[in-house]
C-alpha cells in the first residue's frame, strides 16, 4: 500500500484502503484521516462515496454522515450496482434506522453472508424474531464458518455505536 501511495498519493481508492489498513492496526484516528483525504480527493466519485459510507458508520465517524454519503452516491450513479445498497444498509443500520436498512438490504447482493447477517440483526432489533432466526439458520447452513465476531474483527468494526448495535442484534438473534 505504501508503494501505491508513493506512486499516486492523490488516489482516493488507495486512501480508502490505507484507512482500512490503519483501522486493522488499531489506528482509528489514522483511519479517519485517510477517509477524510479520500473524500477531499473525490467528493463526487460515487464508488468512493459509497465505500466511504460504510467505513464512516462501521469504523469511525458519524453513521448519519455515512447515510448521506451513500445516498449521494446513489444520486450520482442512478445505475448503481447492488453493493452500493449494501453500503447504505450498513450506514442506516448503525444509525438505528433498521427498517430503512432492511429496505436497502433487499437491493443488496442477496447471497452474501454479510447481507444476510445485517438482515438478521435488523429483524432482531425490530423485534421480529421469527424472521431473524430463519435467516440465521440459513447462514449457519450455507456459510457455516461465518460468525458475527469474525465480521467485527475482519472488517474491522471499531465505531462504538456500530459495535453496540451489531452485538445487541446478534445477542437478540442468538448468533453469539
Amino acid at each position: 500500500m505504501e508503494k501505491a501511495l508513493a506512486l499516486d498519493p492523490a488516489d482516493p481508492m488507495t486512501r480508502l484502503y490505507m484507512g482500512a489498513l490503519r483501522a486493522f492496526d488499531g489506528d482509528i484516528s489514522g483511519a479517519a484521516e485517510e477517509y477524510d483525504r479520500a473524500l477531499a480527493l473525490a467528493p463526487n466519485d460515487a464508488d468512493v462515496l459509497s465505500m466511504l459510507a460504510s467505513s464512516r458508520a462501521l469504523v469511525c465517524g458519524n453513521p448519519e454522515e455515512g447515510c448521506a454519503l451513500a445516498e449521494r452516491a446513489l444520486r450520482l450513479n442512478p445505475q448503481a450496482p447492488s453493493w452500493y445498497y449494501a453500503q447504505l444498509a450498513r450506514a442506516r443500520f448503525v444509525a438505528g434506522r433498521y427498517a430503512d436498512s432492511l429496505s436497502s438490504l433487499r437491493k443488496s447482493p442477496p447471497d452474501s453472508p454479510v447481507t444476510l447477517m445485517f438482515r438478521v440483526l435488523c429483524n432482531a432489533l425490530l423485534e421480529e424474531p421469527a424472521q431473524a432466526q430463519s435467516i440465521a439458520r440459513r447462514i449457519a447452513v450455507e456459510f457455516p464458518r461465518f460468525t458475527v465476531e469474525n465480521f467485527i474483527r475482519t472488517y474491522p468494526v471499531s465505531n462504538p455505536p456500530a459495535l453496540v448495535a451489531i452485538k445487541e442484534g446478534a445477542r437478540r438473534a442468538g448468533m453469539v
